[in-house]
């Protein structure tokens, strides 16, 4: 079976990448230093120094994202900056992809994990701010680095000029957009933002030379950004002494309202703990949570209910809801449409109000006319879609997820095989695309006998109408 040896060897090539780059690390004298208790593909290359890398760092302990902190030595630097793109650092590798330029990558993570502001006043603060920043840190750079362009005679004029010239302009302004705020623990809004850790990464780089920290320490009047700076410091010490508590998805033990909430943290491997609860349990427990039903997302001390709103928001911190309006339609159109399809469903197949012989009827007039009618929307949404593999875009949406564990109720509650079949045979496109995405989150069993060949997933019997992206060889 030609897409089982594929998903095997896919395994084993990755672990012996793996080991292949671990070698690299210790051939080329990068000092390895891991962020996290689980490694998850994640590195960051820069230089042993706070610099232009030290923001990102900041940024990716504070959210608790494990990484790989690959500090290059300068006398290696010539040998392997030929590897990187633009033969500069930072970069950042994310499975195998590379993302260069600082402050690209603080707005990439900062969307991904909810530190980008989504006002436009505030967005152009952080960069208004961001960019102060940098035109003060390139004076420091000019005046105090080895590694500058001037001489020694030119150097001297140049600190003079970032004590009595440079300083007085950039700091003042900052301190006056402090001093703005009602909320004088962030620099812009009342949260960290990615302006947050630029600032702060500017000034461990200050505090990693003597003779930047002591004209630091001299300049006058500027007593609130003092005050944030050495606030902020203090709290980056315990970034990494935070307690790494799973968050927890609390639901009863089936697929229903919380599957493609598993999804989605599956697909983003967020840690979580699956906490699935007994339906005879349910009225012991009930009063513990928020509207007294589920799902609910615990995470750091909070309770989030309702299914859609946790889904908008691990969306928004996971990088699953597109920027753009239009965009954000098509994926909110096939949520809410799933939703009707969840509706329709729950209405007969957990109720305990109708006899059986009615939910039998409802059951067969649902699968016979609803599933079909959805099954043929969502078909239709794919075909104007671009790439057929995924609903919305090129990539995993928050439409993805619903869609995904929609299928996995309807093939679980279908009364037969037969009757899921006969709901997908008018939608091809959406047949192919879910025997192909099913296949990133459960994993694929194949069972041969010489007169029947049985496909499933983990806890999921595949139906035959989804092997279209198997081929048997004899």
């Amino acid at each position: 079976v030609f897409f089982f040896f594929f998903s095997s060897r896919r395994r084993h090539t990755r672990s012996s990448l793996v080991s292949w780059a671990r070698r690299c690390v210790q051939e080329t004298g990068y000092q390895r230093r891991v962020h996290g208790i689980i490694f998850k593909d994640m590195k960051l290359y820069y230089f042993d120094i706070p610099g232009r890398g030290e923001p990102i760092r900041l940024l990716l302990r504070h959210a608790q994202i494990p990484f790989e902190d690959l500090r290059i030595s300068f006398q290696d630097w010539p040998k392997c900056k030929n590897t990187f793109e633009g033969k500069q650092v930072p970069v950042l590798e994310i499975n195998g992809k590379r993302y260069a330029q600082s402050k690209a990558i603080l707005e990439y993570l900062g969307s991904k994990y909810g530190y980008l502001p989504s006002s436009p006043k505030e967005i152009y603060e952080n960069f208004c701010i961001m960019s102060t920043v940098d035109d003060m840190m390139t004076k420091f750079f000019e005046a105090f680095s080895q590694y500058s362009p001037y001489d020694a005679e030119a150097r001297k004029k140049l600190i003079e000029n970032v004590e009595k010239v440079d300083l007085p302009i950039f700091l003042p302004f900052i301190e006056k957009k402090l001093a703005e705020k009602d909320c004088k623990d962030f620099i812009v809004g009342c949260n960290y933002t990615i302006s947050d850790f630029y600032i702060m990464g500017m000034y461990v780089g200050i505090c990693h030379y003597p003779a930047e920290k002591k004209i630091w320490d001299n300049f006058p009047n500027i007593p609130l950004l003092k005050a944030y700076l050495e606030k902020k410091i203090k709290e980056s010490l315990e970034f990494d002494k935070k307690p790494l508590e799973k968050p927890k998805l609390i639901y009863f033990d089936i697929p229903a309202r919380a599957e493609m909430i598993r999804l989605l943290l599956k697909h983003a491997k967020v840690e979580f703990e699956d906490v699935r609860i007994q339906f005879q349990n349910w009225p012991a427990l009930k009063d513990k949570f928020p509207l007294k039903q589920l799902p609910i997302w615990e995470c750091e001390g909070k309770q989030y209910p309702q299914t859609d709103a946790i889904m908008h928001l691990l969306s928004a911190k996971y990088g699953y809801m597109p920027q753009d309006s239009e965009n954000k339609f098509r994926v909110m159109f096939i949520c809410n449409t799933m939703v009707d399809l969840f509706e329709g469903f729950s209405k007969f197949y957990y109720s305990t109000k109708f006899p059986a012989e009615q939910k039998k009827k409802m059951s067969d007039e649902f699968f016979g006319t609803t599933v079909p009618l959805i099954f043929s929307i969502v078909e239709k949404r794919l075909m104007e879609n671009e790439s057929k593999e995924f609903m919305v875009g090129s990539q995993y949406t928050m439409a993805d997820f619903y869609s995904l564990g929609a299928a996995k109720w309807m093939i679980i509650g279908a009364p037969s095989e037969k009757d899921f079949t006969a709901a997908l045979s008018n939608a091809p496109i959406l047949k192919a695309y879910l025997a192909k995405r099913m296949a990133d989150f459960y994993d694929l069993q194949i069972h041969q006998t010489k007169t029947k060949i049985t496909v499933s997933y983990t806890h999921l019997t595949l139906p035959t109408i989804l092997l279209v992206q198997i081929s048997v060889v004899a």
